[in-house]
C-alpha cells in the first residue's frame, strides 16, 4: 500500500509488519542513508533520504568544440541540427507526452511518424505506388538470406554478379536456401571492374538476377545496371552504400534493400 503525504515524499506500509518508510527530499545531496529492514526493526519508524543530483547540460543549440568527422566505410557523420532535433524530440514528442521509444507501434502518434517517413521517401526516390517501402531491423546483410528464403524453392536457381566482397557473401549465403550461380565475378582481377552486360549468360529460369550496387571496400560501382532475362525480369539490388546518394530508376528493379547507417539512417536499420 502507497500514500502520498507530501509532494516530495511518499509513505510506504508493509501489510505484514508494522514497520513504516519515509522518503523524503534530502537537503544534503551527498547524504545517502542505509538501513536494515531485519525483523529486529519491527513496530519502529524509520526514515530514509534521498535525492538526484542535478546535471549541468550545454544548450542544445550550442555547437560542440569536440565533434569529429567520421570518414569510414560505416555509419556517417550526422548534421548537427539534425541531432539536435532528434534530441529535443527523444523525451516528449511534440507535446504527447512519451519518447518515441515508449509509445504504441500501431499508435496515432508513431503511425504518423512511419507514414511521413514513407511519404518522404517515396517522393524522393519516385517510387511508383506499385511497389511497397518496408522498415525493417537487422541490417542489409540479413537480406542476404531473407530474399533467397522468401523468393526461392531449395531447388530454384538463382544468377549472381559479384562485383565484390558484398556480392560474395550474398551468393555464399544464398548457397543455404537455394541453387545460386555466379554468372560473372571479378575476383581473379581483384574486383576492379563492372562486367559488360552483352557478355552476360543469365539463366532464364533463375528466379532473380542479383548485384551490389556499390561495392565499398573495393570501390567498384554500377552506373548503369543489366537488364534481367529471367522469366519475371526481376533484378535485385543492394545498395547500401549508395542508397539515396542520387537518382535511381526504381522501376528498373524487382527489389532494392539497403542498409540505412550509410546515407540515411542509424546502424541495424534497413530498407
Amino acid at each position: 500500500m502507497a500514500t502520498a503525504t507530501s509532494p516530495n515524499s511518499l509513505l510506504l506500509q508493509n501489510p505484514n509488519r508494522s514497520t513504516t518508510i519515509h522518503f523524503r527530499k534530502n537537503p544534503n545531496p551527498a547524504r545517502v542513508n542505509v538501513f536494515n529492514l531485519s525483523p529486529s526493526r519491527r513496530n519502529k519508524s524509520i526514515s530514509i533520504t534521498c535525492s538526484t543530483a542535478q546535471v549541468e547540460r550545454p544548450p542544445s543549440n550550442a555547437q560542440s568544440l569536440d565533434r569529429v568527422f567520421n570518414f569510414a566505410a560505416g555509419p556517417a557523420t550526422l548534421p548537427e541540427n539534425v541531432l539536435m532535433k532528434a534530441e529535443s524530440e527523444l523525451y516528449n514528442w511534440r507535446g504527447s507526452g512519451m519518447s518515441v521509444m515508449e509509445m504504441s507501434h500501431r499508435g496515432k502518434e508513431f503511425m504518423s511518424i512511419i507514414q511521413k517517413a514513407e511519404s518522404d521517401l517515396r517522393a524522393l526516390l519516385n517510387i511508383p505506388e506499385e511497389y511497397a517501402v518496408l522498415f525493417l531491423q537487422g541490417g542489409a546483410t540479413s537480406q542476404f538470406a531473407a530474399i533467397p528464403l522468401n523468393l526461392c524453392k531449395p531447388d530454384d536457381p538463382v544468377d549472381y554478379v559479384v562485383t565484390g566482397s558484398w556480392g560474395d557473401k550474398a551468393f555464399k549465403e544464398a548457397q543455404k536456401f537455394c541453387k545460386p550461380s555466379v554468372i560473372w565475378s571479378g575476383k581473379s582481377e581483384k574486383y576492379t571492374k563492372i562486367p559488360s552486360f552483352d557478355g552476360l549468360e543469365q539463366n532464364p529460369d533463375a528466379k532473380y538476377l542479383h548485384i551490389c550496387a556499390n561495392e565499398t571496400i573495393h570501390g567498384v560501382e554500377f552506373k548503369d545496371y543489366p537488364t534481367p532475362k529471367n522469366n519475371d525480369r526481376l533484378l535485385i539490388a543492394d545498395m547500401s552504400s549508395n542508397f539515396c546518394s542520387k537518382p535511381v530508376d526504381v522501376s528498373k528493379f524487382g527489389l532494392i534493400y539497403a542498409g540505412a547507417q550509410k546515407n540515411v539512417g542509424p546502424s541495424g536499420s534497413q530498407l
